[in-house]
């Protein structure tokens, strides 16, 4: 009996134990994704665990996560920084689902990233672009204007292939350093003196970004002040949610080495990240090599349910051989790699700080108290150089000179239109100029948002006030001695200071699938400029404030954005003012019945700003259950009180230009089975431009430009087809006279000192502006299957004039002409795996330019410089670990 009954023990306690383990089996691994409660966009990063075995694991850059439990594990813990955790049943329940986590009230949006496949930010009124941390890892950027020239709406002007001084073009803007783009890194401005002197001397380094934004709407009049044709946000990353090591290492051809070094993690309310990355380059071309330093350090910490604070602090060092003067259309086709200058070097450094503190004193009332400041200095020495005939190059730099720099020119024949770019030789010696740049830039940014009820309807109103103050230091230096001098004598010393108070008012309102949201911007500027060389040979001055030359301006910037729910998407139009501040170019100047001139002593300077009409229509949103997503608009920009284009290539009356065109920038899934995944991409922007009105003066086309017969006879074709457009002068001996001769004839151009160009009514009326191009697009295919990610990239950019008088044919000194057409293909490969338990990692290979087709990129300093070449095939590979 008593065996028979432990028999029946045994057989009830295997049993028991079978279903156990059963049990056991079905909840061995559960899966979910975690996505933004506001607007469905995943979060990548976020931290599970498990309770109460404790056992986490992250999710991936999807959003998705899978992890297996342990037999007592009943719920599990997301966390996100800046959102509110979620505890989650998991009994009997093998797929979580999405779970939406709600932001934190006291998060700031300015440095939120997200994964979203959207090319698009939804709480952003009116057109933009984003590039997900995905894409980023992807592309494996050389710098970030490889990422910026794949979005709509964007042409890059080349510069030496690889540049840390971007060239970014948005809708028709003069894209030389960027000036007339708003640049910002987590929603403030990274220019080194943004109002003053706009020009991009400093980029955060690719390596540490992970997203770009890019604003177009009328929702950019939040930001300021160079908001007329678009802005560049980079945004950098927040500490992740555990305790992460990581280390990328990356190498290529041309000694091409990178490596980023990063701690930090979230520790209960406080989040820390601290990184370093260095670059070094040998670069594309001769003597053009770059070396970069960037150290960072950030903190985002929770203070309480009301109050959170963000602070970070960078530091950028470069040092690098970088040229503003490049090739000739000979040397570009012999060698595009020659550039004989190996004295030229740009050194800078820059320190930055950000502290933003963020306060709600209720749940329908915030204040967003922003402090920032920036301290940049750069000295560029530069040989000062000299256009020759190839033929004569050996006879004029000498032996010595001729066999260490120029020795691919030996055995070669020229005829009289092959010119070189030298160093120029005076008694035996080249010599070398510095340009001398200091700022320093600081501010307090307040800002409110209020929500409240409007027509019986939730309503959101946005305030900001902004105080800023920068200082500029211009410095010129000239040392004759030799190439090699790295101090000169002083030939330009001006100082620049200017206070700005500006802001906005802004309001959301909704009736139902409709809303409007207006906005109205204010700027009010108070600047001056000294010439401290001049002053001081004074010897009667009484004051260090005699001699400023003061700008004092107002403007007022209003804009509406109307937005209307359509199925999975949105229509939305848009129409505001934008503007361009008066820079160090154009920002002490006089006009007078429509002309421009310097001022008389005495006389106030009275220069406005540069400003447009923007008007947009567009949509944005998905179709057919998500198979495609993205956006199309239509854009018209009207831009009037246009002064400086190319260098020396001004408008004497300031000149009207319109740009209009169509951007579309989509995703299209077109497998999504068995963990196989194929997407899509194409971003495509057809544009074009009109100069309306103006009177434009090329002071350096008959002073520096070395013309050949075609753009003599080219020029000549152009005066003639339309002589009322043209006032030219000319020197016979007897000093400059107004040429009025009905035609003009080659002859006669030798002689032809400066001509004055009439834009609209009685002139051109089918003139382009610079670096325009018709087309502009990107198309990619990207294929993932289980660790593996592959993909290509095809970007063609269409013909673009690169001045006003839009010549087609090139000179010999490649000062001008049209550059063709060209086409590129980039293509990536990575994938990621496990090493050991603890490693995660991706291994990767990435090929620019695959075909190493070699294009002409840009003339960016014109009569200066000559060509610029684009195009070199560069083939890197690396990897990323995180423990």
């Amino acid at each position: 009996m008593n065996f028979k009954i432990a028999q029946q023990i045994q057989k009830l306690s295997f049993l028991c134990i079978l279903l156990l383990g059963l049990q056991g089996k079905s909840q061995e691994s559960i899966k979910g994704k975690v996505v933004d409660a506001t607007d469905g966009q995943p979060l990548a990063g976020a931290q599970i665990v498990l309770s109460p075995s404790q056992k986490g694991t992250l999710t991936d850059e999807f959003g998705y996560f899978q992890i297996d439990t342990g037999r007592d594990d009943n719920s599990l813990s997301v966390r996100y920084l800046g959102y509110e955790g979620q505890e989650v049943s998991i009994s009997n329940n093998n797929d979580l689902g999405t779970l939406a986590l709600k932001r934190s009230n006291t998060t700031l949006s300015e440095v939120i990233v997200s994964a979203s496949p959207k090319n698009f930010k939804n709480d952003f009124k009116g057109s933009n672009f984003r590039i997900n941390p995905v894409s980023l890892k992807n592309i494996n950027p050389l710098s970030t204007e490889e990422v910026l020239r794949t979005i709509p709406g964007v042409n890059i002007v080349g510069d030496m292939g690889l540049s840390n001084r971007p060239n970014i073009s948005i809708r028709g803007s003069w894209g030389r350093r960027s000036k007339k783009v708003l640049l910002m890194e987590d929603g403030t401005p990274a220019a080194p003196a943004p109002y003053i002197a706009p020009g991009a001397y400093y980029n955060p380094v690719s390596d540490r970004i992970t997203s770009i934004e890019v604003y177009k709407g009328a929702d950019l009049l939040r930001y300021g002040p160079n908001n007329m044709y678009g802005a560049v946000n980079y945004i950098t990353a927040l500490p992740p949610q555990k305790p992460t090591l990581r280390l990328k290492l990356t190498g290529g051809q041309r000694n091409y080495t990178s490596g980023l070094f990063s701690y930090g993690g979230t520790w209960n309310d406080i989040g820390g990240l601290v990184e370093g990355v260095y670059k070094k380059f040998d670069g594309f071309t001769d003597n053009s090599s770059v070396e970069i330093l960037n150290l960072n350090a950030k903190i985002f910490a929770k203070l309480s349910d009301s109050q959170s604070l963000y602070f970070k602090v960078s530091g950028q060092f470069e040092d690098n051989q970088a040229s503003l003067s490049s090739q000739t259309p000979f040397t570009f086709e012999t060698d595009p790699t020659q550039n004989p200058l190996d004295a030229d070097q740009f050194t800078m450094r820059r320190y930055g700080v950000d502290i933003i503190h963020k306060w709600l004193p209720n749940d329908d009332l915030s204040f967003t108290t922003k402090v920032y400041a920036s301290d940049f200095e750069r000295d560029w020495w530069r040989q000062v150089t000299a256009k020759v005939r190839a033929s004569e190059v050996q006879d004029y730099v000498g032996d010595e000179i001729f066999n260490a720099r120029y020795g691919y020119l030996s055995g070669r024949t020229f005829d009289d239109e092959d010119y070189v770019i030298v160093g120029r030789v005076t008694s035996g010696q080249e010599s070398t100029t510095d340009s001398r740049w200091i700022y320093r830039v600081s501010g307090i940014k307040e800002t409110v948002d209020v929500s409240w009820e409007a027509f019986g309807a939730p309503s959101a109103f946005e305030g900001s006030i902004n105080l800023h103050h920068e200082t500029f230091k211009d410095v010129f230096l000239e040392a004759d001695n030799s190439r090699w001098a790295r101090y000169g004598t002083a030939t330009k010393d001006l100082w620049y200071r200017l206070w700005s108070a500006n802001g906005y008012v802004r309001n959301e309102f909704n009736f139902g699938k409709v809303g409007v949201t207006p906005i109205l911007r204010f700027e009010h500027v108070d600047m001056f400029r000294q010439d401290l060389l001049g002053l001081a040979q004074n010897p009667d001055l009484e004051s260090t404030i005699e001699g400023r030359e003061p700008n004092v301006y107002n403007q007022f910037l209003p804009g509406i954005t109307v937005d209307y729910d359509y199925g999975e998407g949105e229509f939305y139009g848009s129409l505001y003012q934008g503007m361009i501040a008066p820079s160090k170019v154009f920002g002490f100047l006089v006009e007078q019945n429509g002309v421009v001139t310097n001022p008389l002593a005495g006389q106030s300077i009275n220069i406005e700003p540069e400003l447009s009409w923007n008007k947009e229509i567009g949509w944005r949103g998905s179709l057919w259950n998500n198979f495609i997503q993205g956006q199309l608009t239509y854009f018209h920009n009207a831009g009037r009180n246009f002064y400086a284009g190319g260098r020396n290539e001004v408008f004497t009356e300031l000149g009207k230009i319109d740009v209009q065109g169509i951007e579309m920038g989509i995703n299209v899934e077109l497998l999504n089975t068995k963990g196989h995944q194929l997407h899509f991409m194409g971003n495509v922007t057809y544009m074009r431009s009109k100069v309306k009105s103006g009177k434009l003066e090329d002071r350096d086309l008959f002073s520096q430009v070395i013309h050949g017969t075609d753009t003599q006879n080219e020029y000549v074709s152009m005066v003639n087809s339309n002589r009322d457009a043209y006032e030219i002068y000319v020197d016979n001996g007897g000093g400059e006279n107004l040429l009025t001769e009905q035609t003009i004839d080659a002859s006669q151009f030798g002689s032809i000192t400066r001509s004055v160009v009439t834009f609209g009514d009685g002139g051109l009326s089918n003139t382009e502006a610079p670096y325009t191009p018709n087309i502009n697009m990107s198309l990619g295919l990207n294929y993932d299957w289980k660790e593996l990610s592959s993909g290509f990239n095809v970007h063609h950019v269409g013909k673009q004039y690169t001045e006003f008088h839009n010549f087609v044919n090139e000179s010999p000194d490649g000062a001008i002409g049209q550059l063709p057409s060209y086409t590129t293909i980039d293509a990536f490969v990575n994938y990621d795996l496990t090493i050991g338990k603890k490693i995660d990692a991706t291994i990767f290979v990435n090929g620019k330019n695959i075909t190493d087709n070699i294009y002409r990129a840009s003339r960016l300093n014109r009569a200066t410089s000559g060509l610029f070449g684009g195009g070199f095939r560069q083939i890197i590979f690396g990897i990323n670990m995180k423990i």
